[in-house]
């Protein structure tokens, strides 16, 4: 407040670091309101603090508006509409409050001023806290906030993990259905490439043949679908030991004919050639043992190094399976050059092969290594929505909001808007899709415009925050729920034909009628609006995109001059007729 004829200022005006400091300085109760400056000081409490001033404080009252925006010690205050008050004595905060609720305003500040004075003459100690440190308060809205945030992180979490889950579901049911006779087996790296020679004629005695092969490298990533609903998981340690080696990997196909499943089949083939085999004589007894054509690998752990090293073969007695079985064991932390008991070394056992044994697990490995075998009845995968958020504007704002969300930094995050009759997603009515269209209907009071903002980044959603916004989504979830009713997938193509047809009536009326000077001139303000340029496809991952540029680059882009010079926008600017 500037001083007028002489009259002392009530509020010192505080907007940088120094200022700041030196007013900190004073003695007495210092009572700050701290603002941003797009938001600016809270002018309503001025009579009430004028006052309080008079009739209580006197000089040991000291009064202010602070700025925040360029004082670093107040910087966690910065962008925020709501008003807060500072209570500061000695150089350090002492109290603080948020809102505009005059009478504990008042009663915050007597009671303040009664502790101040009681502290002078040594009656009593406060509580100090630094300039950078939270008051309880603060601390108490910061705990609630981080809760929140936790709780809507968890709550997306497990809603994005039920969808991948769903569609997972959804393409394995479809495989099985389509791909009934097939399966695949992974070689592990150390099998030697001699043994694939032989392959071919072990599996056409097992009713199998090659369909394809393909070399393939297994990452962490994969897991999520590799152990589908897998009733035979290999071992997170065995992963460890051949995550981004050479695995071969077959699809095998059953003959003609053959009733029995793949898993079956193919089960039976991986033990004949993983374990040994008896030769029986007539009597019965074993003649000879032919030794499996793929040995596992066997591999000890030295706590000493914490390292692995590999076994060459395993006791001949032992029959191995295409299950990998590990001991677990402990790390240990220093390392040395020591030896070691190997017989004392907890082991690790590698399969040779590995193959799924129920039919979920084995249309996963289809889906995961040989996507391409699925194109005949599976269609791409889709390319996954941003999370996004629904945010509410009054429409009368429409100049200032498009004017952030057309932003070169943000345009492309605002992935559709539209106008409305009301702010609540579930009975809004769709009245216009761009502001062209929306300057030539009448305005009413209630009209809002929503937008779909995406979450994957929180710039343009924490720069439309700033605008005021009605209503935000609490999160992602409620966020997609309301969009989907909102922005229906057709939503840039469900009233071109309509409005191409009104925009050429429009035409006629223009020829018949003329121009009219001052509908012009009101009208090219509208028009700097809504011809918002329109977001880069496939910025978000979907084809929705294009809702946002649809004035200028779609049909009733090209008609905007027409629209704004029709006769029915005589009666003024449509911003006249929105609540100030």
């Amino acid at each position: 407040m500037a001083k007028k004829g002489g009259v002392q200022q009530l509020q010192t005006e505080i907007n940088t670091d120094d200022e700041f400091e030196k007013f900190l300085e004073r003695d007495g109760l210092l009572v700050l309101d701290v603002y941003t400056e797009w938001c600016g000081p809270c002018v309503g409490m001025i009579g009430s603090l004028k006052k309080i001033k008079l009739e209580l404080g006197g000089d040991n009252l000291q009064l202010a508006i602070c700025k925040s925006d360029e004082i670093s010690a107040l910087k966690r205050f910065r962008n925020k509409s709501e008003p807060t008050w500072l209570f500061a004595s000695h150089g350090k905060i002492v109290n603080l409050m948020f809102g505009t609720n005059v009478p504990k305003l008042i009663n915050l500040i007597t009671e303040e001023l009664d502790i101040e004075l009681k502290c002078r003459a040594g009656e009593l100690e406060r509580s100090y806290y630094e300039l950078w440190e939270l008051t309880p308060e603060e601390q108490e809205r910061e705990d609630v906030r981080q809760e929140r945030e936790e709780e809507v992180a968890r709550i997306e979490k497990e809603a994005a993990a039920k969808k991948r889950l769903d569609y997972i579901t959804h393409v394995t049911d479809e495989i099985m259905t389509n791909i009934p006779d097939m399966g695949i087996t992974l070689f592990m790296p150390h099998v030697h490439k001699d043994v694939f020679k032989k392959l071919h004629d072990h599996a056409e005695k097992h009713d199998l043949h090659m369909k394809e092969k393909r070399l393939v490298h297994l990452n962490p990533k994969m897991l999520e679908v590799l152990h589908f609903e897998c009733e035979n998981r290999l071992a997170d340690d065995v992963f460890e030991q051949i995550y981004y080696k050479d695995i071969q990997a077959y699809v095998w196909k059953l003959t003609e004919g053959e009733t029995r499943l793949p898993e079956e089949v193919i089960g039976a083939f991986v033990k004949i050639i993983t374990e040994p085999v008896e030769v029986l004589d007539a009597d019965g007894n074993v003649e000879k043992v032919i030794p499996r054509m793929i040995e596992p690998l066997e591999m000890l752990y030295n706590a000493n190094d914490g390292t692995w090293k590999m076994v060459s073969k395993l006791p001949p007695q032992k029959s191995a399976s295409s299950i990998a079985t590990t001991n677990s064991s402990e790390s240990s932390q220093n390392a040395s050059k020591e030896t070691f008991d190997e017989d004392a070394c907890p082991r690790l056992i590698i399969p040779g092969v590995w193959t799924p044994t129920n039919r979920r697990a084995n249309a996963a490995l289809f889906y995961l290594l040989f996507r391409h075998l699925t194109e005949h009845f599976l269609p791409p995968d889709p390319v996954p929505e941003p999370p996004h958020i629904c945010m509410v504007f009054d429409a009368y704002k429409k100049r200032d909001v498009l004017e952030v969300a057309m932003n070169e930094k943000y345009k492309t995050q605002v992935m559709a808007f539209g106008y409305f009759s009301t702010g609540d997603p579930k009975t809004a009515e769709l009245i216009a899709k761009t502001t062209e269209r929306y300057t030539t209907k009448r305005p009413n009071v209630n009209d809002k415009l929503i937008m779909k903002v995406s979450k994957a980044t929180s710039h343009a959603m924490l720069a439309l925050t700033a605008m005021g916004p009605c209503y935000v989504s609490q999160n992602a979830v409620e966020g997609q729920e309301e969009c989907a009713t909102l922005f229906p997938p057709n939503y840039n193509f469900v009233e071109e034909e309509n409005e191409t047809g009104e925009v050429e009536k429009k035409k006629h009326k223009k020829k018949r009628r003329g121009k009219k000077s001052d509908t012009s001139v009101s009208s090219a303000a509208d028009s700097a609006v809504s011809t918002t340029p329109s977001a880069e496809p496939g910025a978000d991952g979907q084809g929705e995109l294009g809702t946002i540029g649809e004035g200028s680059t779609g049909e009733e882009g090209e008609t905007t001059s027409s629209s704004q010079n029709s006769p029915e926008k005589t009666g003024g600017d449509p911003e006249e007729g929105a609540p100030s």
